[in-house]
């Protein structure tokens, strides 16, 4: 069993903000930073660094940006164009410019690669464009965060910015065409009445998008199609524990799948970290679900950043995802990275959250707080021909002390065996998952499966219940229901020679086709309660007396005979009268009319 996680580690020589791995090359990252304007010494920087050896990393090239403007806060990497990269920044102009009213925070570098690898010399960064995105004017404010949806062959991505500290805040969104070539196209904006957080983008289809965003404490979604921009939709509330009035706050936020998000959460006081797996809502009135939630190490007071890795991700945001792994990482104020794992199962078509459990906690990773945390991305091999023990998924951290740290998280081929393997049918599927084992699962994965289990027999009791016609009608299923299913209970204790009138009248009808009579065996021996036996029979009028028909029988005499059907076992309600229509009775009178009086 694999217990340890090399890692690397790399000082700089400026403060670094934020990080991303190139999405098709997990040995290159990207990472930036810098002083800010001004002469203090620190220079503002872009920096791509060779992380291929698991224990030692290299700078391969960097830009040095200019020292009047401001330090790069937030970096994401779209698609190539041949050797081509591109990268998508946050970097505010000069003070001067600010002053003009002229921000062009958004900017767009090219990362030039003309080898097949980061370690080829002659890799240079370049600046390809500014803009600037956010319309409202102020000085303060500036692009605190900056999402890209995920890659998908030939789709274009969606990308998500948000101002920080800003007095009007602002959301914009851009088109980023999968060609690449630092190409963009602004695709709206809106204004929300709180900062953001946190924000995700994730393609819901073709050409479908959704983002989530989250301020203090809510959630909100918003549906972006190719002609419109839905308006925010709180889908969350935090409200305070029971007994408190102080409430726990959002701090990051990702999407898992198009139906399951996992946040980041504060507890009020600096208590400590949770985090909260929610299955969001598929109508407009729903509310998103808590589905899962895990706990930090209680040395942990407060959460500083989020990342999360698909291990089985899908190549079509078309496709369904199936059972899967995801690879958790948090960093905490105390310069430490607590990793998880999490399971997305499919049971009975329904998707599921289980299984958040913790495998690792890196203790003092940098000597300074956590800024940026990121996966590298990871695509499971076509063939068995790389060893499993040779696979893992990157995790790169930068600090503001100057250093970047990248450790690598082994991973192992898993084959689910609770699946039967039918003979001459296909393999059951492999997928990767870390080769560290996890310590414990989540309660609340307990309490969800309890749940279903619980709902399923209840639905099931429900079902029975209704098929017996027993009680008031809820899921209104008996008429669909097979007729064997819907055969009556018998409510009574089985008559002494354990059948029932019908089955009676069926053995009468298998050995007469003349008319059938019930009638009391005068000649037999009386029961308990003094009353003779019941005889099924055909009629014989001159031997036993006159009968007479159900629907012509006094509704006194029908009470008499139901009645001691019932109470002989005979008979039950929910057999119904139907099963009477043309049989004869004969007369209850003088001493068995008294008889039977009494008995009843």
């Amino acid at each position: 069993m694999v217990n340890r996680i090399p890692s690397a580690k790399i000082t700089l020589s400026y403060p670094l903000y934020a990080c991303a791995f190139d999405p098709a090359d997990p040995n290159q990252l990207v990472v930036a930073g810098g002083g800010g304007p001004g002469r203090n010494g620190v220079g503002n920087k872009i920096s791509v660094l060779d992380t291929s050896d698991p224990t030692e990393l290299s700078v391969v090239t960097e830009l040095e940006l200019s020292p009047s403007e401001d330090n790069v806060t937030t970096l994401a990497i779209g698609p190539r164009k041949d050797r081509n990269l591109t990268v998508f920044a946050g970097v505010n102009s000069s003070p001067e410019e600010i002053k003009k009213g002229k921000n062009d925070h958004f900017r767009v570098f090219g990362i030039t690669q003309p080898g097949k690898s980061a370690k080829t010399s002659g890799v240079r960064i370049s600046e390809v464009s500014r803009d600037a995105l956010f319309v409202h004017k102020d000085a303060s404010a500036y692009q605190r965060l900056l999402r890209l949806s995920h890659p998908y062959e030939n789709f274009p991505q969606l990308g998500a910015i948000a101002t920080g500290l800003s007095k009007e805040p602002e959301i914009a969104l851009f088109d980023v065409p999968c060609s690449g070539g630092g190409r963009w196209k602004s695709r709206g904006r809106l204004d929300i009445p709180k900062e953001a957080m946190d924000l995700d983008v994730v393609q819901t289809g073709p050409d479908t998008y959704q983002l989530a965003y989250c301020d203090d404490h809510e959630i909100f979604t918003v549906e972006v199609s190719k002609t419109e921009i839905s308006e925010p939709r709180c889908v969350y509330t935090i409200t305070p524990d029971e007994g408190a009035t102080a409430r726990a706050s959002f701090k990051s936020l990702r999407y898992l799948t198009p139906g399951f998000l996992i946040t980041v959460v504060n507890r009020p006081n600096s208590k400590g970290v949770a985090l909260h797996g929610y299955r969001l809502p598929t109508k407009d009135q729903e509310n998103a679900r808590l589905a899962i939630k895990g706990q930090l190490p209680k040395g942990v007071s407060k959460a500083t950043g989020l990342a999360v890795r698909n291990l089985s991700p899908i190549s079509s945001p078309s496709d369904k995802q199936g059972e899967t792994q995801f690879v958790v990482a948090v960093a905490g104020n105390d310069s430490s990275i607590s990793l998880f794992t999490l399971e997305h199962k499919n049971a009975a078509s329904i998707d599921l959250l289980a299984d958040l459990a913790p495998f690792q906690v890196l203790k003092g990773v940098h000597p300074s707080n956590i800024t940026g945390l990121t996966f590298s991305p990871f695509t499971p091999p076509k063939s068995s021909s790389q060893g499993a023990s040779e696979l893992s998924v990157k995790l790169a951290s930068v600090a503001v002390g100057f250093t970047a740290v990248v450790h690598s998280i082994p991973l192992k081929k898993h084959v689910d065996k609770s699946i039967s393997e039918r003979k001459g049918g296909p393999q059951r599927q492999s997928r990767y998952v870390v080769a560290l084992k996890s310590r414990g699962e989540s309660p609340l994965t307990v309490v969800t499966l309890v749940t279903i289990v619980v709902l399923i027999l209840a639905i099931i009791g429900q079902t029975f219940l209704e098929a017996k016609d027993i009680g008031k009608p809820i899921l209104g299923v008996r008429p669909y229901l097979p007729a064997s299913w819907t055969k009556p209970l018998r409510k009574v204790p089985a008559a002494s020679d354990g059948k029932t009138i019908k089955d009676l009248l069926s053995d009468a009808q298998g050995h007469h086709t003349q008319p059938l009579v019930i009638r009391y065996d005068e000649n037999g021996e009386t029961g308990s309660d003094g009353v003779p036996p019941i005889h099924v029979g055909i009629h014989d009028e001159e031997a036993h007396g006159p009968a007479t028909s159900w629907e012509n029988l006094d509704p006194k005499d029908r009470h008499y005979w139901k009645e001691r059907l019932k109470k002989t076992g005979h008979w039950v309600e929910d057999m119904g009268e139907s099963i009477f229509q043309g049989v004869l009775f004969g007369e209850i009178g003088g001493a068995i009319g008294n008889i039977v009086g009494e008995a009843l």
